[in-house]
């Protein structure tokens, strides 16, 4: 939003009128929560049906713009991928006739090239209720309950390590923490907040939840939340699996963009399930799925976002299934019909060999190592990988080997890998932690 009407929503997003006059708007919120419900009930071919009808309304606003006027009319199949550099250096040529009430944001730019987008208020009203849809499904009221929030905003200055690390907001009912600020030595400080404020929900980076649970099996504090809702990174079955133990919670994870064109969800570990209301998704097999898997590239167009429309927009991001899979169980999957494994990851996250190869999976190099709460992979040269961690104690020369092992089985011989432990990771603009940082880009 722009102008006027920018800075009134600027104000009423700070304050609790934000939640019931922007993204929970009253007429829209509610129709949005009763199509989610009525979706969870409905068979494949249902849900098929009402694809295709939000989708032929997303074509047509689409075909509007400058980007897709030579495909209107056209199925969706004749319509190109959209690749992000085209998206990045064209803004103008994807944007709706309506912009009065749209809202800027920016992807975080893992690939260092921040990328600008636009949504629509409908499109804002939808999120949020996908959002509390999903916390519903997992047994949480993230509408009327505690919430706690540890995610990406700046709460004080960075370098100021005095308590309180947090502040109050809508009206007391939430307490937002900052994840910057989380270490060994502050963590029985946000212990004694948590447990003074009694969340109902958590809600947290996957990465600064890890941090969390860490630090409090370290210290043996024991803490019970009902419900962790995670999303923005990638959540590992080692990060649910701790969480879930350490605050005796159920662990709800979702998966989105800031691009707005896709949305999944799971409520247990190897169980995820696209939303189809919210986008069309299209799931583009890839060579190295590797034996017993099948990995898709994710592609989606956005069916709720008229400020932006974005058709067969390449996420860069990748589903694990299990198993080969058939074109009717890619669209079983993409309808929600049937789960998948996991977002395995960004296509960004891969480590690049001397001699240009790619090397993917580097999201298991951390799983099974007893004694580190967080991990870093920086690759600082074309032959050097640096591993930043926080451990449990300082570390150590037994744990620093078995680091370098585990990340040596992934590498050729010909780089090599150095381990620093340190207090904290410093966290990116956005306040996420990548897994991989490729500096030689």
């Amino acid at each position: 939003m722009t102008g006027f009407a920018g800075r009134i929503v600027a104000r009423l997003k700070a304050a609790s009128l934000g939640d019931v006059l922007i993204r929970r708007f009253p007429p829209l919120y509610r129709r949005y929560r009763r199509e989610l419900a009525d979706f969870e009930a409905s068979d494949i071919a249902a849900r098929r049906v009402a694809q295709e009808r939000l989708l032929a309304r997303a074509l047509q606003r689409a075909g509007g713009l400058a980007a897709y006027s030579a495909f209107q009319g056209r199925p969706l199949s004749a319509y190109p991928l959209l690749a992000k550099e085209r998206l990045r250096t064209s803004p103008q040529d994807f944007l709706g006739p309506l912009q009065v009430l749209a809202a800027s944001a920016a992807t975080s730019g893992s690939s260092g090239m921040p990328l600008a987008v636009k949504r629509s208020f409908a499109s804002l009203v939808f999120e949020q209720a996908a959002i509390d849809h999903v916390a519903a499904l997992a047994g949480a009221d993230f509408r009327h309950g505690r919430v706690a929030i540890l995610r990406g905003e700046a709460i004080k200055d960075a370098s100021d390590m005095t308590p309180p690390y947090w502040r109050m907001q809508g009206g007391g009912r939430v307490m937002n923490f900052s994840a910057s600020h989380l270490g060994e030595q502050s963590a029985p400080a946000y212990f004694e907040a948590l447990q003074q404020f009694r969340p109902d929900v958590l809600w947290a980076y996957p990465s600064a939840l890890e941090t969390l649970a860490g630090h409090f099996r370290a210290l043996s504090l024991q803490l019970s939340i009902p419900v962790i809702l995670t999303s923005s990174e990638v959540l590992t079955d080692d990060v649910r699996q701790q969480a879930a133990t350490t605050f005796g919670a159920r662990v709800a994870d979702y998966y989105g963009q800031a691009e707005r064109v896709s949305f999944a969800y799971s409520l247990e570990a190897g169980a995820y399930r696209f939303l189809s209301p919210y986008g069309h998704v299209e799931l583009l097999p890839l060579e190295d799925g590797g034996a017993g898997f099948t990995r898709c590239s994710i592609v989606s167009t956005n069916l709720r976002n008229s400020a932006q429309p974005l058709v067969r927009y390449r996420t860069g991001d990748v589903a694990l299934i299990e198993g080969e899979a058939s074109d009717g169980r890619l669209e079983a999957i993409s309808l929600g019909a049937e789960p998948f494994l996991r977002i395995e990851g960004r296509e960004a996250d891969y480590l690049v060999a001397p001699d240009g190869r790619r090397l993917i999976g580097m999201n298991h190099v951390p799983r099974g190592i007893e004694g580190v709460v967080q991990m870093q992979l920086r690759q600082v040269a074309r032959d050097r990988v640096l591993v930043l961690a926080v451990a449990n104690g300082s570390g150590g020369p037994e744990l620093e080997r078995e680091i370098a092992g585990k990340l040596a089985a992934r590498l050729p011989g010909t780089m090599r890998i150095d381990v620093e432990f340190r207090d904290r990771l410093e966290r990116n603009a956005s306040g996420k932690l990548p897994l991989v940082v490729r500096e030689t880009d």
